[in-house]
């Protein structure tokens, strides 16, 4: 019988779901066609086998309004609803955390339109964006390292502001600030970047070393991230801007652009610059792959003392371990491993096996205890072909 294999698209609660399995990364990056296919009065689309070319034009014609129904008894059907809630929500621990992180995106692409557009961008609601992610990273620390592994070089500027915020909360919270000073801190992170969507595309992107007429045009991505910051928010985002001013300006006062020699970075800032450089290396770009975790936390502990605060690198290296979640970690079995939880003993790490030995797919990663011993070498996510936001996850629950 033909419809004896089939496929299950289902949303719920701003989730998609292949079949049972919560779709994280697919969730966040696709959030508006869920708003679609919700608008549509959708709540699963099950494909059989079998579908023709001919039936997902049909689907695609019916999403875009060109039609108003399906065949009833076609390779495609909609509203079936072939897993009930209860069996999505065991996949759905995490969804609140999500929830916030996609709000942060929403916020951004706000402002990122408003400055585009030259209307001047109203950013008074950061305050509230970090105040949700604050709520979350406080109630579960590990999730919020987790969710900060998305990476996406599509949209990567709004990625890597959001996770360079969560990765300062939980900075934040170890060291222990007050919960106004870790929103303070947490609204500088998210909107450190603000000025490069002032620079033109083709020079964030540009696969090359750049020219001085380029390098001038990155450098004064601090200055118009600042004003920016400065004109569309209210009193109390002097510290969010002076975030945004300093946080290239290094630990060494060599960077960019030139400050005041007599007085240290804010401590906002020389947080801010260790994340910044930690998830920039570790996420994929148009123009170049993504080191490993482990290898990008080697780079931060090269710039100790120089570009970066030794302090709080030192800090930093502790929370994120020897091998930091969403490692993919090639094993003494030649099984491929990604890191659930990092260790913080330098002995071991929880993990799980995501491809075996014989290099194939394990539908169901489970976590385990994995000693430092059995690690062979790090490998990129582009070289095996998976996503290790999604790994974690359904390794994590």
């Amino acid at each position: 019988d033909v419809y004896k294999r089939q496929v299950a698209l289902s949303m719920m609660d701003n989730a998609f779901y292949l079949d049972r399995h919560l779709l994280p990364q697919v969730s966040l990056e696709y959030r508006d066609l869920y708003r679609l296919l919700h608008g549509r009065g959708l709540d699963s689309i099950t494909i059989s086998d079998g579908a023709s070319i001919g039936d997902l034009a049909e689907l695609a014609g019916f999403l875009a309004e060109e039609s108003s129904d399906l065949p009833a008894e076609g390779t495609v059907r909609l509203n079936e609803r072939p897993y009930n809630r209860s069996d999505l929500l065991k996949q759905a621990s995490m969804s609140e955390i999500r929830h916030s992180y996609a709000a942060s995106l929403d916020f951004m692409h706000g402002v990122a339109e408003s400055m585009e557009a030259d209307i001047g961008a109203d950013i008074t609601d950061a305050v509230w964006t970090v105040e949700q992610l604050l709520e979350k990273v406080l109630l579960q620390p590990g999730a919020s390292l987790l969710l900060s592994t998305l990476k996406t070089h599509d949209g990567y500027t709004f990625y890597h502001s959001i996770n360079t915020s969560l990765l300062a909360l939980t900075v934040g919270q170890v060291i222990g600030l007050d919960n106004d000073q870790l929103v303070g801190l947490g609204v500088g992170a998210l909107l450190h970047d603000l000025g490069k969507i002032r620079v033109p595309a083709e020079i964030i992107q540009y696969p090359g070393r750049l020219d001085d007429k380029m390098w001038r045009e990155i450098k004064r991505h601090p200055h118009e991230g600042a004003q920016a910051i400065l004109a569309g928010s209210g009193e109390g985002q002097e510290i969010a801007a002076l975030v945004a001013l300093e946080h290239h300006a290094r630990f060494d006062l060599q960077g960019y652009p030139n400050v005041d020699r007599r007085q240290k970075l804010h401590l906002f800032s020389r947080i801010a610059a260790i994340c910044d450089v930690y998830d920039a290396l570790s996420t994929r770009r148009a123009y170049k792959r993504a080191m490993p975790p482990a290898a990008a936390l080697r780079i931060i502990k090269e710039g100790s003392g120089s570009q970066l605060d030794p302090d709080l690198v030192q800090i930093f290296v502790s929370i994120l371990g020897i091998f930091p979640t969403g490692s993919l970690l090639r094993l003494d079995t030649g099984e491929v491993a990604v890191v659930v939880a990092a260790g913080h003993d330098g002995e071991s790490m929880q993990a799980a096996v995501a491809i075996s030995a014989t290099g194939e797919m394990i539908p169901a990663p489970e976590a385990f205890e994995l000693p430092v011993n059995r690690v062979q070498d790090l490998v990129l996510p582009d070289e095996v072909g998976l996503d290790a936001a999604s790994l974690i996850e359904s390794a994590h629950l």
